[in-house]
């Protein structure tokens, strides 16, 4: 048991877990180069995402994706806890 005083903290998201919440982010079906459409793939979001999670904490945190992508990063911190994406 926890000490009264101890706020609960939520256990955090497995890659396993991240991976399977970003694949179901819907991108573009055909990605135009020209445009410079380029999604990040599920599996390297997560690991981006939990590599910085693990750096700095994302929860509370204020993030902004300046990509070029569908915004999986934006979304995988908004998973992960972030305040403000």
């Amino acid at each position: 048991p926890r000490a009264p005083h101890t706020p609960y903290t939520p256990p955090r998201m497995k890659l396993k877990q991240l991976v399977g919440e970003l694949q179901g982010v819907q991108t573009w079906r055909h990605p135009k180069s020209e445009l410079e459409q380029y999604p990040t793939p599920p599996d390297i979001a997560a690991h981006m995402l939990l590599a910085a999670d693990a750096e700095d904490g994302l929860e509370d945190a204020l993030v902004a994706d300046l990509g070029c992508g569908g915004g999986v990063l934006g979304i995988g911190a908004a998973l992960l806890g972030a305040a403000h994406v």
